[in-house]
Parts: C-alpha cells; structure tokens; sequence
C-alpha cells in the first residue's frame, strides 16, 4: 500500500443515519477501502437525524477506523418543522400566522446561523488534529450538508497548510439552494455566503455533483475554475445483485423520497393518476411526507393512494424493482432545473420505466433522454403528466444506453475521487 493511500473522512451523516444522503459518502468509503486505501472517519455518536437505518450498516468496511465523538447538536426529523409551518402559513392571508412563522425563524436563524449541526464542529476538529496528528496524514475528505462540516477544513488548513490536501465535497449547492434567499433571513444569508466563501478560499479542490451547480458558483466565483471537479451521485451494483423485486398484486406506481409541502407538489401528479383508465393500480409512497400535504391528499380520497413511510434501503430498492413505473419528483424552482438527486441512479439502474416531473427544463430530462429510461413532464401540468404517462405505457424502453448508466457506478466514481487526491500530491 502507497503511503499516501490513506484518507480521514469527516461525515457527519453516516450510518446508522438514515436517508439518501448517507450514500454517497458512506459509498466513497467502501469503495475506497476496496481500493486499498486505510480509511479513518470522524463521526458523531448521536445520529443527527431520528430517522435509523441499520442495514446501511452494512457497507461500512470492517477495516475502517471509525471514529465516534460527542456532539452538540441537535437531532433533525425528516422534514423541517419551521418549514413546515411556512408552507401552512404561505398561502393564508392571516397576518398572526405569517408573523408567528417569521419569529420562528427569527429565533431559528439567531441560534442556527449555519445549521443545527454546528455543535458537532469543536469536537471534529479536534479529533481531526488528533488524527492527522498521530497518524500523519495528508488526504482529508469533508463532505456537507450539513455545511457546518465543511468549516472544519478552514482551520485543519491554517494549522497543516500544505501538510493536509483537502477536498471539500458540497452534497448540494449551499449558498444557491432552492428558495434559499427566500427561506433564511439576510443576517443569516450574509454569515452563510461568507462562510462559504472561506471553504471554497481555503480547500484545495471543490467536488460538486452536477455542473450545473459548478456554473453556478464559477459564475459567482470565476477563481475557483482550476480546482473545481464535478462527481456525480451514482448506483452501488452491490445494492442490485441478490435483491429480489417485490411482487405487486396490481399495477404500481412507487415513489421514494421526500416531500416538501412548499417546493415538491404532488397533487398534480396524483390528480393525472386518478384519471388513468388501468383497471386496478396503485400509487406507493416510501419515504416521508410534510404533514399538511399528506392531509391534503387523504382530503382528496383517492383509492389508489397508500403511505408506507420510511423502509430500510435494501427493502426500499426491492419495492421499486417491482413497480411498474417508478416516480421521481423534482422541487419546482428554477435552481432544481440542474439538479440530479441521488435517487435517480439508482432508478435507472433498475431499470423500470421512470416518471420525472419538475421544473419545464432540467437535467433530470436530459438524462432519461440520454438513457433512455423515462418520460419527463411539468410537474404542475396535468396534461403533461398524462402524455409522459401514456408514453410510457405505450411505448416499451428499448435501446437502453448501458455505457451511459455505467459511468455512474460507485465503483467508477470513486476511481474519480483517488484521481483528484492522487494529482493533489
């Protein structure tokens, strides 16, 4: 083994936290440790999150070194109560409620300026000297959300300098989220762009998982061309070798993920479903859901609709081998035209029919086109809705691209990720 073939890891979400953003780091470490490399990961103890997976246990290698510390922060649920309760109170006109919302965040804002995780940081730092310290290492992965992990690297890199390589791997695009100047107040806005502009000042490369995320901060950031990379979110074959597809007894349509009341409708979607001409179907929801939609859909009394909740992953992906038709909704602004979520990888290397909706336009199109493995519509055009619908019960996949779909295996993607530490030497 190379000397340098070795890497400290500072996840915050990792097993057994559940969820889609687990995968990607958790799958960095695998197939690192398949690789060669000796992996140490700084963790909290607590799970920042209530919602548990064990069997994303599974994929953390036994030779890793895994390091566990205490935190401050605070546990997250599944969906976001001040959101939430901004997606109540939007389309109200009560003055009281919008003002009790606003408070709300005003309190959440002073005390969360970054994120809730951000007592986690002093006790990762300081297991990060420690680490590289003893074990004298160069290679340093961190990866956000939450973005309060990523100031970590800031003073790792003012105590090490040039000692350290640090990639900094942004999950999501931070300072241009979705709505973000909408949803965060601007004293809390002007601490996060400044905050952001101190990691990507201070790490030696920028990994983004789409390039349209890339565009949109080296068009805020034209400096930091030369050391931004784009690694995608990808599929582990592993998750796909042994699991069985769940044998439906009608016709499915299964969606698996989150839904945000304010910015990720599914009404419409439903609505096209519900004027479908299939003798028995059934639409299956795995995942979590904001309170008031799920209210909002039980309202509208559809018999095909059913709420599972949340599954363990391998459970999850057996499911979706079995629909008919597997559902991906994308949030409906215009920073999600170029946003890929994970999820998606690993509904094309299913290999059932994908219906996408979303914004008019978007990347998630553009690769069920290049695939050839769904139909994309407006996600709040039913019309639309029912033609990608029909589409794809008319029209079987043929021609599907396998290379395409390939080049998004965890297995190449890490091979991506040693290229980046290995040209930082």
């Amino acid at each position: 083994m190379k000397h340098d073939d070795r890497i400290l890891m500072i996840i915050n979400e990792f097993p057994p936290t559940g969820e889609s953003g687990v995968q990607r780091p958790l799958k960095f470490l695998k197939y690192l440790d398949r690789a060669g490399w000796e992996c140490w990961v700084i963790t909290p103890k607590k799970p920042p999150k209530n919602v548990i997976d064990q069997s994303l246990c599974e994929d953390i290698p036994t030779k890793a070194h895994i390091i566990k510390t205490h935190s401050w922060g605070l546990t997250a649920s599944a969906t976001d109560k001040v959101a939430d309760l901004r997606a109540k109170t939007a389309k109200k006109q009560s003055s009281l409620k919008r003002l009790i919302w606003y408070v709300l965040k005003l309190i959440n804002d002073i005390i969360f300026p970054i994120d809730k995780q951000i007592g986690w940081t002093p006790f990762a730092l300081y297991a990060a000297i420690r680490t590289i310290r003893k074990h004298r290492l160069r290679n340093v992965y961190i990866t956000g959300f939450p973005f309060s992990a990523l100031l970590i690297g800031i003073p790792l890199k003012c105590i090490f300098r040039d000692k350290i390589f640090w990639v900094a791997d942004y999950r999501d695009a931070w300072q241009f989220e979705p709505l973000f100047e909408h949803n965060v107040l601007p004293f809390r806005y002007a601490i996060i762009r400044r905050c952001d502009d101190m990691v990507l000042r201070t790490c030696d490369r920028i990994l983004f998982v789409t390039d349209y995320i890339r565009h949109r901060y080296q068009n805020h950031f034209s400096w930091i061309e030369d050391k931004a990379v784009v690694i995608t979110n990808g599929f582990d074959d592993d998750d796909f070798g042994q699991v069985p597809a769940y044998k439906f007894d009608k016709f499915t349509f299964v969606y698996m993920g989150k839904i945000y009341g304010h910015i990720r409708n599914p009404l419409p979607l439903l609505r096209a479903i519900s004027k479908l001409e299939i003798p028995d179907y059934q639409y299956i929801h795995i995942g979590t859901i904001a309170k008031e939609v799920l209210e909002e859909i039980e309202s509208m009394k559809l018999p095909f609709f059913q709420f599972w909740g949340y599954k363990m992953h391998q459970e999850a992906i057996t499911y979706a081998a079995g629909a008919d038709i597997n559902i991906l909704i994308n949030n409906n602004d215009t920073e999600s035209t170029g946003v890929l979520t994970g999820k998606i990888f690993e509904l094309i290397k299913i290999g059932k029919p994908i219906l996408a909706v979303g914004p008019p336009h978007g990347i998630v199109k553009d690769l069920l086109e290049q695939t050839n493995t769904g139909a994309y519509a407006y996600i709040e055009d039913e019309e639309d809705i029912m033609a990608a619908i029909n589409k794809l019960l008319t029209e079987s996949m043929k021609h599907v691209n396998t290379d395409i779909i390939d080049s998004y295996s965890r297995k190449e993607l890490t091979k991506r990720l040693i290229e980046v530490f290995h040209h930082g030497r």
